[in-house]
Formats: structure tokens, C-alpha cells, sequence
């Protein structure tokens, strides 16, 4: 969970001017995973990896998630 929040910290803290950010999380069941995203928007859609987090460590998946909803940013979900 660590690493994931300070990629996200790392990452967003270098914010651009003009660009907006979202989190996406993607619930991947071929790996059993769910994937965390931050996503920069400036006419095309750039993916910055964070972490992922498998599925037996759901207190962790809901503490990591709960703190970058924290951020304000809009959260997406996709799964596949």
C-alpha cells in the first residue's frame, strides 16, 4: 500500500498546467489483482502505473483506495 501511495504522491505532486488527473482501478481477475492507476488527461489519456494489490488483501485493497479517494480526484473502476 506504501508504494502505491507514494507513486501517487510522486506522480501527482509533478502536476502540469492545463492537464487533469483521475484514479482508475482496474479489478483484474486474471491475476487476481486489482490494478491502480493515475490517469493524466491533456487531449489524449496517459496511464501512470501505481501498484496492485491482490484480491486476499481486501483491508488493504479499502485502506489504499479510501486514502487516494482522499485526494479529491474522480475515481473510475473498471474490470475485466
Amino acid at each position: 500500500m506504501e508504494d502505491i501511495l507514494a507513486s501517487f504522491k510522486r506522480l501527482y505532486n509533478k502536476k502540469k498546467p492545463g492537464h487533469s488527473y483521475s484514479i482508475l482501478v482496474v479489478k483484474d481477475r486474471f491475476s487476481s489483482t486489482y490494478n491502480f492507476y493515475l490517469e493524466e488527461h491533456d487531449g489524449a489519456t496517459y496511464s501512470h502505473g501505481l501498484g496492485s494489490i491482490g484480491f486476499v488483501q481486501l483491508d488493504e485493497y479499502k485502506e489504499t483506495l479510501r486514502r487516494l479517494l482522499d485526494s479529491k480526484l474522480k475515481a473510475e473502476y473498471r474490470g475485466f
